[in-house]
């Protein structure tokens, strides 16, 4: 039985009676969402779907997102998130490029897109769908072996075309059972998701589901919502990005929570400045979790456990300073030039239709991250940054991710991404963005202070040329920061006569 039906399976088994997804004030049993899960798989092999088609999934979180992903699983059918962000443009050449025979998701959403003939649409408020859920009817016995496509997850595209990335049920299984096995969550986990469902982070809370864990949504990110939403149902663990993090701590200060049932707060995709851990965890009173994954690698790859944080005032210390070790099942090596490479049944089975990009990303079984970093005695990952990112001045490499944290470093800055811009002399030269708080921007003391920083903490050839102070860093759906806008930006001032202002 593929993984997908198993967790639902034994979810009624095991958890019937536990409630297993709170979407506002709906709330269904692990036993409810088996049989409505089972009356959707059949209504979604009348409308043509098998074993092996494509199914694209547009809409903000909510229950049926989850029910038709457990749906497709059953059938063998593979789901295609689409983040509801997205402009028609963009649903169509994700939905075409994937050759999707259904595209399910929220009335709204779906009314915006011409949908080309053959297609059919499931909407998730309609009459269709609700009788389907309610009809206790079975679907038709699938042999779906564990290898069969679950979903086609799409990249952030930090740097281009975002690509998909095909995973398997296999996938899914390793990486619930490696990473359950590192964390040990115990009993009574309520896990609040408010980060897309359309995102590779989703599969962690398949993870915790096979934990009998309660999966809460948000339908999207508010952080006075996600505060009293913690508050209302009792939340232990919190899955987000940094910045999410700096917004619910901005939330609170207007409106302090008391939060005594959260255990632990998750986060990944993003470094963490450790001002904002220190912030955090004196605010919020919990554990902080690091994870350090990648869609082609099934998601989580490593994490750091909350005792292995160092909560101390000033630079961290030891293990502190890495993105964890790798879950069980998974290995992470450092290869030549510096970049990580990470194996396991965990990995993903390709890029869609992308032959020659899963040839240049996947070596003898080894997926190749894309990241810079060293893997220490104790098996501790260490990041130093993104190959592509790397900016060559003259022959010397410079890494962003060690200027970022020099300059982290400084209390006025919240945030700070440093990118490559052209040079005639140097090929390449560092350029800082930095967020600061308001008034900032107009203190030259402010750069002036910056540039003591660097010139104190950096060798010269790694110090910035220049300083933009901005109110936030351009991020995409994911929370990553679109380090490609930037560049693009800092060479347009390059280009300008006078060079990179300070």
């Amino acid at each position: 039985m593929a993984w997908m039906a198993q967790l639902s399976e034994r979810g009624r088994q095991r958890h019937g009676e536990r409630v297993a997804v709170v979407d506002g004030d709906r709330r269904v049993t692990y036993a409810e969402l088996d049989r409505r899960t089972d009356g959707l798989a059949a209504a979604f092999d009348a409308m043509g779907v098998g074993r092996g088609h494509r199914v694209a999934v547009l809409s903000h979180n909510r229950l049926e997102v989850l029910e038709t992903y457990f749906a497709l699983g059953k059938l063998g059918a593979a789901a295609v998130p689409v983040h509801y962000g997205a402009v028609p443009d963009e649903v169509a050449a994700i939905a075409g490029g994937c050759e999707t025979s259904v595209i399910a998701g929220e009335e709204e959403l779906l009314g915006r897109l011409a949908h080309p003939p053959g297609r059919a649409v499931l909407a998730f408020e309609g009459d269709r769908y609700r009788e389907a859920a309610a009809s206790g009817e079975r679907p038709p016995p699938r042999d779906v072996p564990d290898d069969e496509l679950m979903f086609i997850l799409h990249t952030s595209a930090t740097t281009g075309r975002p690509k998909g990335v095909c995973v398997d049920h296999r996938s899914l299984r390793s990486v619930a059972t490696g990473y359950l096995a590192d964390v040990e969550p115990g009993r009574g986990v309520v896990f609040l998701q408010c980060g897309p469902l359309s995102h590779g982070a989703m599969v962690l809370p398949l993870a915790y589901m096979a934990t009998g864990a309660t999966v809460v949504l948000m339908r999207m990110f508010s952080p006075p919502e996600c505060l009293a939403t913690i508050r209302r149902t009792e939340a232990t663990h919190l899955f987000l990005v940094p910045e999410m993090l700096r917004f619910i701590l901005q939330a609170a200060k207007r409106s302090p929570v008391d939060l005594p049932s959260l255990r632990e707060v998750i986060y990944a995709a993003a470094p963490m400045p450790r001002p904002l851990l220190l912030e955090a965890h004196a605010a919020l009173g919990c554990g902080f979790r690091q994870v350090y994954g990648i869609t082609e690698g099934g998601g989580p790859v490593a994490t750091l456990a909350p005792s292995e944080h160092d909560y101390a005032p000033g630079e961290p210390a030891g293990a502190g300073a890495s993105v964890g070790r790798a879950i069980m099942g998974t290995v992470v090596e450092r290869r030549d030039g510096g970049e990580l490479w990470v194996r396991g049944p965990g990995r993903m089975r390709g890029y869609w239709n992308d032959p020659a990009a899963t040839e240049e990303a996947v070596r003898d079984g080894w997926v190749r991250t894309g990241d810079l970093g060293t893997v220490d005695e104790h098996g501790y990952v260490h990041l130093a940054g993104r190959v592509k990112d790397v900016i060559n001045r003259g022959g010397q490499k410079v890494f962003p991710a060690e200027v970022e944290r020099v300059l982290l470093g400084h209390p006025g800055v919240r945030e700070a991404c440093v990118v490559g811009v052209p040079s005639e002399e140097w090929g390449e030269l560092p350029f800082a963005y930095v967020v600061a708080p308001d008034g900032a921007d107009a203190a030259e003391e402010f750069v002036a202070s910056l540039k003591d920083l660097v010139r104190e903490r950096l060798a010269r050839y790694k110090r910035p040329v220049g300083f933009e102070v901005v109110g936030e860093l351009p991020r995409n759906p994911a929370g990553k920061v679109t380090r490609r806008h930037l560049r693009t930006q800092a060479a347009r001032r390059a280009a300008e006569p006078a060079g990179p202002r300070s």
